[in-house]
């Protein structure tokens, strides 16, 4: 096997099956110096070629996966949010709902919580309107209830799926 080639297998040895710098070397007869410098060689050139880190995002749970894609969905909601005029753009206006729609498949705790938010929202409007006294000795207990809210649908969110 190549020098290149050993340099891959222990990359993909050490990402996919997590295993030590030390056994790498012993599978694939190199010192294990060699792997070291390997990996350390890898890290110098960025995040995305960083052994760790492509190990860390190989290993990661669900979960972890849809909250950045969540985050990332969010800073999109962000830049559209201060400039609507990018969905006049028909590929944006696109992607934007098939990420909405993906976002909903991978966690429909999303449809719940913010059906439970809007209430709140809707709540507080109408005592504003009709009910004045009574929204202002609730202002403070809206930022808990909301915390509640959130809180609750994260300990269900097993339930939902």
């Amino acid at each position: 096997m190549a020098t290149g080639d050993k340099r891959e297998e222990a990359e993909r040895l050490y990402v996919r099956e997590s295993a030590s710098c030390r056994s790498i070397a012993k599978r694939l007869e190199v010192d294990p110096g060699t792997v070291y410098r390997w990996k350390a060689e890898a890290a110098g050139k960025g995040e995305s070629e960083d052994w760790d880190a492509r190990r860390r995002v190989f290993h990661m749970s669900p979960n972890a996966m849809w909250a950045i894609y969540s985050e990332c969905f969010k800073a999109w909601v962000m830049r559209l949010r201060d400039n609507p005029d990018l969905l006049a753009d028909p590929k944006v206006a696109d992607a934007m709902a098939k990420h909405a729609s993906i976002i909903l498949k991978l966690d429909p705790r999303g449809q719940y919580l913010g059906v439970a938010l809007d209430l709140v929202e809707i709540i507080n409007g109408w005592l504003s309107e009709n009910e004045p006294e009574l929204k202002g000795r609730m202002e403070g207990c809206w930022d808990l209830i909301l915390e509640a809210l959130r809180e609750y649908f994260e300990d269900k969110k097993g339930l939902l799926k």
